[in-house]
């Protein structure tokens, strides 16, 4: 199994190359939605587009009826974030443009954000496990998982996984993911190397689009002059 693969299974444990695998396709099936949305408007401010955040973690929420997982609001924030197997999964749109630089863009900009890097789950009575998607790990990803669990029944604790997004209506420039911690200063720091998620294959298409696929790469860009005015989005990623 490839390195990013065994990552997802050893930090989710067994719905691991799930989550991987929807993330990706989410965050791509995202930017298309809401380039639609803002193309439809017809508004010249790219306020529309700048709601990609709140879309994305509406899709994210999913995650929280996986078995073992919990949405968990973090402080007054206006949205809950999954948490599986003691992990939190927060996706942050972090730049609007090329230019931005992931390491000197602050992400403890508010009570929430703080919030989100101590987040812990409520411990939870066991469910039934019906109608859940087909984790679809293979012989050898079932004996690592069950060596890690013959280890630890408790693989991770309180742990931060951030989905790193640079984007606007001029293209979808990064994203990436991985383990990530909050220096005293409020920036990010990875733990390791994140993975980039764009290069990742999709396992079915991620937009009904008649007219757009993800399969061979990056979305192309609907408004070809939007980088000369990037200041119009006046999103206010949390």
């Amino acid at each position: 199994m490839d390195a990013g693969r065994r990552w997802a299974l050893e930090t989710f444990g067994t719905y691991g190359p799930h989550i991987r695998e929807q993330v990706a396709e989410m965050v791509k099936a995202e930017h298309e939605a809401s380039l639609d949305a803002q193309e439809a408007s017809g508004y010249r401010s790219r306020s529309i587009y700048g709601e990609f955040w709140r879309g994305l973690l509406e899709k994210f929420e999913a995650f929280g009826e996986l078995p073992g997982a919990r949405l968990v609001r973090p402080g007054e924030a206006p949205y809950q974030l999954p948490v599986v197997n003691d992990v939190v999964l927060f996706p942050w749109r972090y730049a609007k443009s090329r230019k931005a630089e992931f390491a000197t863009t602050r992400f403890a900009t508010s009570d929430a954000r703080i919030a989100v890097s101590s987040l812990r789950a409520p411990s939870v009575q066991t469910e039934l496990e019906l109608g859940l998607p087909d984790p679809g790990m293979n012989e050898e990803e079932r004996r690592l998982l069950a060596a890690l669990h013959a280890d630890d029944p408790v693989i991770s604790s309180n742990r931060l996984v951030l989905v790193a997004i640079s984007s606007s209506v001029s293209g979808l420039f990064s994203a990436e993911w991985g383990e990530a911690t909050l220096n005293a200063a409020g920036f990010i720091e990875w733990i390791g190397s994140p993975e980039g998620l764009l290069q990742l294959p999709l396992s079915k298409p991620a937009s009904t689009s008649p007219s757009s696929s993800f399969t061979d790469g990056v979305p192309p860009n609907k408004f070809p002059d939007a980088e000369l005015d990037e200041t119009a989005d006046n999103s206010n990623d949390e």
